[in-house]
């Protein structure tokens, strides 16, 4: 005759080696020769967890409290096959009674943090994984996991802190490198970002995610061809990744490596024919190479896969601009204003068509609606400057010309014409200086 005790060692080796099946059917056996068998119901539960099918559990775990109505790892194992159902409310309720029992348990503390960062709760998971690490000094994940939170909160130097702990605690532990590099990042420490992603490298050399990230970092550094060797490392990982490619793209580019870049963005837009930023990057590669109608087919095809995109109609304005195409560079950098009202770019290459058509008026108003929006944008004062010299406003020019070149004291095309429109005024004295320091700054260039 069998033992449930027998049978339920039979499903717990089960277990062990994986096997799932068995194990379920080895612990059924064991409640059907003891239905109060309340290890083999939370042994189950267990297995069927391992399967995914958390309603199951739940049954199981919800029989272990029937017989055991203060067991805490039920309702902790209860709260945990409710999360992975998304239902995170009851799962806090779970953790709640797991607590209650058992003050202690630190697990309980982290998946009900975990609860309550993903809804939103960035306090309660705080304090939840403080309580955790408190009861389980030790706990590594614990820490990862608030200092993932501190960075979401911006506070990335406490972020960084409890990484190296969880570092300390767990050497091989690759978040905790990742999450550091990242944090690192967000306060300038550039270097000591891509050695952290180094690290993730080294425990796991198949993290396409570090290769991209210390791409990303190597970038930032105008380190473009480590860039471009971490970027390929990754697309070997992944090689259906589109983004990849279009980062790639933009780092060839960088390098002019324009046919590679090109190649790039052509293997990105294979991948995700509907994401418009290849199409632009591809125009910019293909305009620079003077292919200029290769380059508007491509900005007309990324106005079409998304007709809100003011990037778009952005460089297709300055495309038509310098095909000589000004009423459509007009009529793109006004679609970009009606997009992006704030775009001081916009208003400042719409005046410049505006000037080249003598439209002195709108130009200066575009102008002048720039540098509202950016009142640090040298081009613009320096623009209207000009405009206001030819319309004979000279007190204005100067005075455009001179914010010019207290904001970059080495303009020497704004001195020089600073000293036309002295000239104009009758300032021979300013002239001459304007002009000896136009010679002066052009002749050290």
């Amino acid at each position: 005759m069998l033992d449930a005790m027998e049978v339920f060692g039979r499903g717990v080796g089960f277990q062990e080696s994986s096997d799932w099946d068995q194990a379920i059917r080895a612990f059924g056996q064991a409640i059907e020769l003891n239905p109060k068998y309340t290890e083999a119901y939370f042994c189950r539960g267990n297995a069927f967890e391992a399967k995914g099918q958390h309603d199951v559990a739940i049954a199981d775990y919800k029989e272990v409290l029937r017989y055991s109505p203060n067991e805490p790892a039920a309702y902790y194992n209860l709260g945990t096959a409710r999360a992975e159902m998304g239902n995170r409310e009851e799962a806090i309720a779970d953790y709640d009674k797991a607590i209650e029992l058992n003050p202690k348990y630190a697990k309980a503390y982290f998946n009900r943090g975990q609860a309550h960062f993903k809804l939103g709760d960035a306090s309660r998971a705080i304090a939840d994984y403080s309580e955790a690490i408190r009861h389980d000094p030790k706990d590594a994940e614990a820490y990862v996991s608030r200092g993932l939170i501190y960075s979401a909160k911006g506070d990335h130097q406490r972020a960084i802190e409890d990484c190296t702990a969880a570092i300390e605690i767990d050497p091989k532990l690759a978040l905790a490198y990742g999450n550091r590099g990242n944090a690192y990042e967000q306060i300038g420490e550039v270097d000591k970002a891509i050695a952290d992603y180094g690290q993730v490298i080294r425990v796991d050399p198949r993290d396409a995610k570090a290769f991209t990230n210390r791409a990303i970092a190597y970038f930032r550094q105008d380190l473009f061809e480590e860039s471009i060797a971490d970027y390929t490392e990754a697309i070997r990982i992944t090689p259906k990744d589109a983004k990849l490619y279009h980062s790639r793209g933009i780092a060839y580019s960088r390098r002019r490596k324009t046919d590679k870049a090109v190649a790039d963005y052509d293997e990105a837009i294979r991948l995700e024919p509907k994401n418009v930023d290849p199409y632009v990057c591809r125009a910019l590669a293909r305009s620079a190479k003077g292919d200029r109608d290769a380059a508007l087919e491509d900005l007309n095809m990324a106005v079409e896969v998304d007709p809100r995109y003011a990037k778009a109609y952005y460089h297709r304005g300055v495309l038509h601009g310098l095909m000589g195409s000004l009423d459509a560079a007009t009529a793109d950098y006004s679609q970009v204003i009606e997009l992006d009202p704030k775009n001081a770019k916009a208003y400042c290459h719409r005046g410049v068509v505006c000037t080249r058509k003598g439209k002195f008026p709108e130009a200066v108003a575009d102008y002048t609606e720039a540098i509202d929006l950016s009142p640090k944008y040298v081009r613009a004062y320096f623009n209207r400057g000009l405009v206001l010299g030819i319309c004979g406003k000279l007190q204005e020019s100067v005075d455009d010309l001179t914010e010019t070149i207290r904001l970059v004291p080495d303009h020497a095309k704004a001195y020089q014409n600073r000293a036309l429109s002295y000239e104009k005024m009758g300032e021979k004295g300013k002239v001459q200086a304007d002009m000896a320091m136009a010679k002066k700054l052009e002749t050290e260039a």
